[in-house]
């Protein structure tokens, strides 16, 4: 009886471990803690708390036409990224392997994740800039508020 207890216990806590585990997982692939994560949500944060931050209809247009073409930029890159991909797979495939082209285009898909990296910190400077000094700590006060978009 005690072993059998105890053999249940365990299995109870290591599924709610397992759970937790997952449940974390599922928060980094969404988005959450990555660098375009963070953007789109201080984009959303301005657009949505505009008033509050006392910004104007043009500058609100500059937010959300910078968050759009931060987004097909970021889409084409990672699009470019994938099929480069594809076919260093392929290449990998064939009974000979060129090494040489291999290599080319492994080069290819990390200048593409750079430029990938190099553009996203640049949107985010950016959307930095459109604020005031006084706009920006009225953003970080509706952030310490818990302000939701």
């Amino acid at each position: 009886m005690g072993k059998r207890f105890i053999v249940i216990a365990l299995l109870v806590c290591f599924t709610f471990l397992t759970a937790q585990v997952y449940a974390e997982q599922g928060k980094m692939k969404s988005g959450h803690g990555d660098m375009d994560g963070k953007f789109y949500k201080k984009a959303m944060l301005i657009i949505m708390n505009q008033e509050e931050l006392g910004l104007t209809d043009a500058e609100v247009k500059k937010v959300k036409d910078l968050k759009i073409a931060t987004k097909k930029d970021l889409i084409t890159k990672k699009a470019e990224i994938d099929l480069i991909a594809i076919d260093i797979k392929a290449a990998l495939w064939e009974d000979t392997v060129d090494i040489n082209s291999v290599n080319a285009l492994i080069d290819k898909k990390y200048e593409l994740k750079k430029q990938k990296a190099k553009s996203l910190v640049a949107a985010c400077v950016t959307l930095k800039g459109t604020l005031t000094k006084e706009q920006t700590k009225l953003l970080k006060g509706l952030c310490k508020k818990g302000k939701k978009y």
